[in-house]
């Protein structure tokens, strides 16, 4: 674990949010940590167990910045931190900084409008700060809807998007969709393989961890065919980090 303190360049960080909740932002977090050589931090962590012990789990040589606000109840933020008696600004919290990572990624919880405290939205912290994001989407009935009106929440807010991606199934309905998503936003969209998770720690065996593994070179790949913002973001003027050979095609 990495210590916590205010960091200046906003450059180095990237945000990962949802279109809703469950969509797979902490398997899509993992996957970018892994491939890229990013570090790892969740800003407001509600319930057990945790992402930052799943992302873990996944990429054991990605370093993990502690969250910021860990909250015992697994429900909205804004509602743990008035059952738990805990008080905090989101726009107050510290930006994270690992001495062991040049790139760091931010991972939010739910979706752009799920509350951070009790009166922000993600959506408004990710704004203040001014950090470019990567949208993470899934397929069912009505993403089509909670994809365009992500996107153009982040449009509106001159929030820069460095790329979108859809976890999970990817069948002819799927292929449908994002097609429509696609024209209609003016986007690239890249996909997350869908891979066994276990809901215990079953998904540290060596099978899971195969499966993630071919996840994130196919996820990779095809940012890279893409020529997706997220890599030139990633690289800038550094090598990546030992977990990120897979930008660089080792």
């Amino acid at each position: 674990m990495q210590s916590r303190q205010l960091d200046s360049d906003k450059t180095r960080y990237v945000v990962v949010v949802g279109s809703h909740t469950d969509v797979g932002k902490s398997v899509v977090s993992a996957t970018l940590c892994y491939g890229l050589g990013l570090g790892y931090h969740k800003l407001v962590q509600a319930g057990t167990p945790t992402d930052s012990d799943f992302v873990a789990s996944l990429t054991p040589h990605t370093p993990i910045i502690p969250s910021v606000i860990s909250l015992r109840t697994p429900t909205s933020p804004h509602r743990a931190k008035r059952l738990e008696s805990i008080e905090y600004d989101a726009f107050s919290l510290p930006l994270p900084i690992c001495q062991l990572c040049t790139k760091i990624l931010i991972e939010t919880a739910g979706g752009l409008y799920t509350p951070i405290d009790s009166v922000h939205c993600v959506l408004d912290w990710v704004a203040y700060h001014r950090l470019p994001v990567v949208l993470v989407g899934r397929h069912y009935l009505g993403a089509i809807n909670h994809m365009l009106l992500s996107i153009e929440a982040l449009k509106s807010r001159d929030i820069e998007i460095l790329g979108v991606v859809m976890s999970g199934r990817c069948d002819s309905e799927a292929q449908d969709s994002e097609t429509f998503i696609m024209k209609y936003a003016n986007v690239q969209i890249a996909h997350l393989e869908e891979f066994t998770i276990p809901k215990t720690k079953a998904y540290e065996t060596k099978k899971v961890r195969e499966e993630f593994i071919n996840a994130s070179h196919a996820l990779i790949n095809e940012l890279k065919e893409m020529d997706l913002p997220i890599l030139k973001w990633a690289m800038g003027d550094r090598q990546p980090a030992k977990e990120g050979r897979l930008l660089l095609g080792d």
